[in-house]
């Protein structure tokens, strides 16, 4: 790739799941609102965030490639984001116990010419969880920074009966659909 790739995003996570697409990137973080418009419905709401914050990366640095993401848990409609305290991780925890959910995650691959914006959906059904469990998981501040007050990729897995779908986009990345996208933009 003979253009610079940032991914506009500070999640350790989403580095990460970069680095196994073997391509040279750099990391920037995009400062943006992060309110959603549910008005055209939350996947699309999903996309035009990753979007926002793509765009803010590539209005600095337009000769570049910048992919955007963000992931949201969401459990009956409500929008489950990263928890304030741990008494609302434990909240968080215990609506997701012993059910399913979604995760989902958007992504914007932006350029000059190019555009181009998805929400990868996974279903997560969770074990039934005890409180003292739930109490245990949280005292390790492990939830504190992650939508739905758990991450899959960490001790969460104790608490995630199975998946249907991306376990990366899970983690906050869908990687191998977004290779596909930067694949298809070098053809």
């Amino acid at each position: 790739m003979n253009r610079p790739l940032i991914l506009a995003s500070q999640s350790p996570r989403r580095r990460e799941l970069m680095e196994k697409l073997h391509l040279p990137f750099q990391v920037m973080a995009a400062t943006v609102d992060e309110t959603l418009d549910l008005s055209a419905g939350l996947q699309s709401a999903m996309e035009e965030l990753a979007w926002r914050k793509a765009d803010c990366i590539w209005r600095q640095h337009p000769e570049a490639i910048v992919i955007g993401a963000d992931t949201v848990v969401v459990r009956d409609g409500e929008i489950l984001g990263k928890p304030h305290d741990e008494k609302e991780a434990v909240r968080m925890l215990k609506s997701l116990s012993g059910r399913i959910h979604q995760v989902m995650t958007g992504v914007c691959v932006l350029s000059s010419e190019r555009k181009e914006c998805f929400c990868d959906v996974s279903e997560v059904e969770f074990y039934p969880l005890q409180e003292d469990q739930i109490r245990r998981y949280v005292a390790t501040g492990e939830p504190m920074d992650k939508a739905g007050a758990y991450g899959i990729q960490g001790e969460g897995f104790f608490l995630v009966k199975r998946i249907n779908g991306d376990f990366y986009s899970i983690m906050g990345f869908p990687a191998a659909r977004t290779a596909r996208v930067l694949k298809k933009w070098m053809e």
